[in-house]
């Protein structure tokens, strides 16, 4: 009997251990995080993404500039092709647009648009859970487990 029951978890496993690739299309709202250093200014980002069928996505994050007394904020959209390999989620950035700022030189600034561009970076992540409804992976360079969740 324990035999079997172990074959059974094996299989198992071995069976529906890959994720379905077609979970992660559609719109996702992401944890938030925190970038930068006292001396250059600490930013909260909020992050959402849509993975679309045609093997793109778009990463929308919103960078605000914590501790001013007037939000300053950043709108910045950065795109390219994704595709889920076993438990490997490949994330490309080929183009960065700023989208929108509250101040409005930054949107046209080329020091702003090279402080937050990722242009022909690879991001590397494990897929942790994947649903119809979450989405959990672990960024393999800095091993952080991020959660996003479908809207």
């Amino acid at each position: 009997m324990r035999i079997s029951s172990l074959f059974l978890i094996l299989f198992s496993f071995s069976t529906f251990g890959a994720p379905n690739p077609s979970l992660a299309i559609g719109s996702w709202v992401c944890d938030s995080f925190t970038i930068g250093e006292e001396v250059e200014g600490i930013f909260d980002v909020s992050h959402t993404v849509e993975y679309r069928k045609d093997g793109t996505s778009t990463d929308t994050h919103i960078y605000r500039l914590r501790g001013m007394e007037e939000d300053v904020w950043l709108k910045v959209a950065h795109s390219g092709p994704w595709k889920i390999n076993e438990n490997v989620i490949t994330e490309e950035a080929t183009k960065t647009v700023i989208l929108d700022a509250s101040i409005p030189e930054l949107k046209n600034s080329p020091e702003m648009f090279n402080a937050v561009s990722y242009e022909g970076e690879v991001f590397i992540s494990e897929i942790v859970e994947l649903s119809e409804s979450k989405f959990i992976t672990k960024y393999k360079e800095l091993e952080e487990v991020g959660t996003c969740v479908k809207v």
